[in-house]
């Protein structure tokens, strides 16, 4: 998995900064997840080509999660887009990307298939012989979703230099991988698990807006990256709850009781000028802490 992170602002970005969006390539599919003003040139920016995202994720109908999604879709219908294109999304922001491309009289190129969410408990909405999607419930001022992708390995690591020392056909190197006994060269029956190992299953979960919702830790549990919304500082706590958003102090809680093994903070505020007071503001409660910050990547 190798996330780049397109924007890390909140509703009211800073100059030269952009509103959250990030994209995941998960072996080898790309997924877009939320979809702000500025997206086309983001995308631009940092050198990902518009054809490989094979899915978007929309969190909410928030204008600066959704607003840049009819340019896209538009821009791929010029580009002459041929490969389908599949997007997750409230239902409200299907109804209203379905009313534009209706008003627009937009003819497509490409397959789109506009999944429309509305569910108030989790539901895997995506799945695959390499990954699944989650939806996670949040609590924001509208209906919100985080969503947890997961790694699906139906293959196991191969100790080459043993194997070959079992002297074992190069032609049972696969079915080894598949969890099937072979005979080496020798006629003796090589037990796969002498010969290979499990490989663990890679896991991220975006969590946009939301409050401090402690329901959702149970989703997360042990994850390898989380990434949590910190639009405030502790300090502006009471802003954070009015606007339902959470403070830094509030994704740290959630990513301790979590016991993920990194968290990314981003969706800041405006207001503020010293990112480092987030980061200062986590460790006091969860250590392994990163910023988000246009065009950064991560390998998790």
């Amino acid at each position: 998995m190798k996330l780049k992170i397109l924007g890390s602002q909140g509703a009211l970005p800073k100059r030269g900064l952009y509103s959250s969006s990030q994209v995941l390539n998960i072996k080898n599919k790309y997924i877009l997840i939320d979809c702000p003003e500025g997206i086309q040139f983001q995308l631009k920016n940092y050198r990902v080509k518009f054809s490989k995202i094979d899915f978007i994720l929309i969190s909410h109908a928030h204008g600066d999660h959704y607003f840049g999604l009819m340019g896209l879709i538009s821009t791929y219908s010029l580009l002459r887009r041929t490969n389908k294109l599949t997007i997750f999304c409230p239902k409200v922001v299907s109804e209203i990307i379905n009313s534009q491309m209706k008003i627009s009289s937009i003819f497509l190129y490409y397959d789109l298939e506009i999944i429309s969410l509305n569910s108030k408990d989790s539901e895997k909405i995506y799945e695959s012989n390499d990954f699944t999607i989650v939806t996670i419930p949040l609590k924001h001022s509208i209906y919100c979703n985080g969503f947890l992708i997961s790694e699906k390995n139906n293959k196991r690591k191969l100790n080459l230099d043993l194997a070959k020392k079992l002297n074992i056909n190069k032609v049972y190197f696969n079915k080894l991988t598949k969890g099937e006994n072979v005979f080496n060269e020798m006629g003796r029956e090589i037990d796969f698990r002498d010969v290979t190992s499990k490989v663990l299953n890679r896991s991220y979960a975006y969590c946009s807006d939301t409050i401090y919702f402690p329901n959702i830790i149970e989703k997360i549990t042990h994850i390898d990256l989380l990434y949590h919304e910190s639009t405030f500082l502790e300090k502006d706590k009471k802003k954070a709850k009015l606007t339902m958003h959470s403070t830094a102090m509030d994704a740290a809680k959630i990513a301790s009781k979590a016991q993920v093994s990194k968290l990314l903070i981003g969706h800041f505020s405006s207001r503020y000028e010293n990112l480092d007071l987030f980061i200062n503001e986590v460790k006091q409660r969860f250590q392994n802490v990163e910023l988000a910050f246009d065009g950064k990547e991560i390998n998790i």
